[in-house]
């Protein structure tokens, strides 16, 4: 039996945070600014799983989705992007500017002939 992401969250959301500021607290980091950062990374992670982890193996999942999302900030991969804005990487090129449309010469010959 699959669930879905609200279950997956209702059964976990506290036991990851705790997670998440128990290992904050280990590497000396600061657990109160980072943790709520963490773990809403580990969230959109899950949200991003084409299919969500039977409820046996839910929390295995979000300890393994925890784990990437602590490597790439012990990395250095992690990017703060103000609420409400999209990533960079996802909101695409810039509009290419318009192409002025051809004149229609047919259209000024023919009107200059009648």
């Amino acid at each position: 039996m699959r669930v879905s992401l609200a279950t997956l969250y209702a059964r976990h959301s506290a036991r990851l945070a705790a997670r998440v500021a128990e290992h904050l607290d280990q590497t000396g980091a600061d657990p109160i600014a980072d943790a709520d950062d963490i773990t809403q990374d580990v969230w959109v992670l899950a949200a991003q799983l084409l299919a969500m982890p039977a409820p046996e193996n839910a929390w295995a999942v979000l300890t393994a989705l925890l784990d990437q999302v602590l490597a790439a900030t012990d990395a250095g991969l992690h990017r703060e992007v103000p609420s409400g804005m999209d990533l960079p990487a996802v909101r695409g090129l810039p509009p290419k500017p318009l192409v002025a449309f051809p004149v229609p010469v047919l259209e000024l010959a023919s009107a200059a002939a009648a």
